[in-house]
């Protein structure tokens, strides 16, 4: 299996995940410039957190006008897996690949600490090791995780069962006293209706670790090498 990360000028999340996935789950990685247009032999794409061209006057257009995105949509539209984390997430919402946008936290401020988050279902390449009953503490590191869409998207988000996962406390209750970002219905992350495209703002690759103290993230990550 053959995992390929993405990395815009500015991302720097690349370097966590490798070691994660090469360093220990023992797969192969390859780093994918955002000049490059080749994504074949990729079983799964990600797109790392961190500031996607960071440094551009305009960085959605900076985003949008990489080469590596129209072969991003045709990945994608095979069926393949590509996920976002972080910032990574806002890149699919911004290229149309997931509904919705990504704000500034409703604090209006950085937010780095862990946090929980449930899932509202456990059979995604994303949740397929988890249970929809507990709470998982994955860390998040943003200034821009508050997730909006419309009304009427969230409608249809529902119906098709597109919402991964939501912030709650501890004990997997979910209140907006606990809204980490303040997004909508506390959505920290959601997939296309085809199920095969997934965004989420907490970052599971920071939970791995037996000496961070914390490994939920690594259902997270097992899900995915079942799946695929």
């Amino acid at each position: 299996m053959t995992f390929g990360i993405l990395i815009f000028p500015g991302a720097h999340g690349d370097k966590d995940l490798t070691r994660v996935i090469a360093g220990y789950y023992g797969k192969k990685v390859l780093p994918v410039w955002n000049t490059e247009t080749n994504l074949k032999g990729i079983d799964v794409l990600m797109i790392p957190g961190g500031f996607p061209c960071k440094g551009s006057s305009n960085s959605s257009k900076c985003i949008r006008d990489s080469p590596v995105i129209e072969s991003m949509l045709e990945y994608a539209d095979g069926g393949k897996i590509l996920i976002g984390i972080g910032n990574g997430f806002r890149v699919l919402c911004e290229t149309g690949l997931l509904p919705g946008t990504l704000r500034m936290n409703k604090s209006q401020r950085f937010i780095c600490r862990n946090t929980f988050i449930k899932p509202d279902n456990d059979y995604t390449a994303v949740t397929g090791k988890l249970s929809n009953d507990l709470a998982y503490s994955i860390p998040i590191a943003t200034g821009y995780g508050r997730y909006s869409a419309r009304e009427e998207t969230l409608v249809q988000m529902r119906l098709n069962e597109q919402i991964l996962f939501r912030y709650c406390d501890e004990f997997a209750v979910i209140s907006e006293e606990i809204n980490t970002t303040g997004a909508v219905d506390n959505i920290a992350g959601v997939c296309n209706e085809r199920k095969n495209v997934f965004g989420m703002i907490p970052q599971p690759e920071r939970a791995v670790f037996t000496h961070g103290g914390n490994t939920d993230g690594c259902a997270i990550f097992e899900s995915i090498l079942s799946y695929v």
